[in-house]
This record gives structure tokens, sequence and C-alpha cells, in this order.
């Protein structure tokens, strides 16, 4: 058995021999030695220093005193203080802006109001007729249909201030040239 076995296998169990004895002596040796175990009532000395004896004994039970709070479960005592609140606060949120005042319909000058709105256009533009220089916008008024160039009156209301393709711009009578509306092609 020896001669089939490997030199390295048999150093390693020579070293864990070794180190299996090292720590059973190590770990015995106060019971191999009979002097430290039993101390025969000496003070256990380590090289300068020597341990202090106390003055109390294992089996006399020491008495501590317990501070007596003075609470008592059946009364009330004064409220913890409160933790302040470490939460940033935000604002108040802005009021509410002031409802508009309202205002009443009709064409104010300078702030003033002179003259009451101006009346509803009821005819449909179906488009325009002339020469670019000259046009003239037709209009439906029921069964009727009226060509009126730019510059004339409507049913003595409305007066024509621009024709275009796609709409005519028609003022009122008795209003000021500024006050129009804009009326587009009827489809």
């Amino acid at each position: 058995m020896a001669s089939n076995a490997d030199p390295k296998r048999i150093a390693i169990l020579v070293l864990l021999l070794v180190a299996f004895a090292a720590v059973a002596v190590y770990r015995l040796r106060p019971a191999l030695v009979p002097s430290v175990a039993v101390g025969g009532g000496k003070v256990a000395q380590v090289g300068s220093y020597t341990v202090p004896v106390l003055g109390w004994e294992r089996a006399h039970q020491r008495a501590v005193p317990t501070p007596r709070s003075g609470r008592s479960l059946f009364t009330f005592s004064a409220p913890p203080t409160p933790t302040p609140d470490r939460r940033p606060t935000t604002p108040p949120p802005p009021p509410p802006p002031p409802p508009p005042t309202p205002t009443r319909p009709g064409i104010y000058v300078d702030g003033k109001w002179i003259l009451p709105p101006p009346p509803p256009f009821t005819m449909s533009y179906l488009g325009w007729l002339g020469p670019d220089r000259l046009p003239v916008a037709v209009f439906r008024d029921g069964d009727d249909v009226l060509a009126v160039p730019v510059g004339e009156t409507v049913k003595q209301r409305f007066v024509v201030r621009e024709v275009g393709p796609t709409g005519v711009t028609v003022g009122f009578v008795g209003y000021p040239n500024d006050v129009t509306s804009k009326v587009p092609l009827a489809r």
C-alpha cells in the first residue's frame, strides 16, 4: 500500500497530522497543567499586570436600585411637545381674476358708446362680375338676385366696400367707414 501511495499525498497527510496535534495541545493545555486550572485562590498574573480582586461573590445577589419615575397609568400628565413640521409650505393660490365687466353691444368711439350694433347682413354672396378694376358683387336675397357695384347701397342699410373672389366687405349706412362686416362666399 505504501508503494502505491503518491509522495504528495503522504506529505499532505503528515501536515494534517501535525496541525491536528498542534490544535489539540493548544486546546487541552489548561487541563494538562494543574496549577493553572486550580488557581489555588491566587490571583492570576499575566506579565506585570495583576487582576484586581472585586469585593463581591457570585453567590450573593446584587440589589440594583430602580429609579421611581412617579408615573401612574391612571392619571394624565402634560402632553408631549409637538414635533415641528419640516415640510415646505406652499404659498396660497392667487385670487381668481375679477370677472370682466359686461359691455353693451354697439359702436364705441373714445370709450363712449355712440351707436347701437349694426344690423345683421342676411343675404348670401354668390360671387363677382366684371373686370378687376370695377368688380360687381352678386347677392341672393330669397328669390331675388342683386348685382351691386363697389360703393353702392343694398336695401338702404348696407354699403359694398370691397369685393373679392372669396368674400365681400360690407359697411353700414350711418356708421363710420371702419365699421365693416366680412361676408364669405356662399356654398
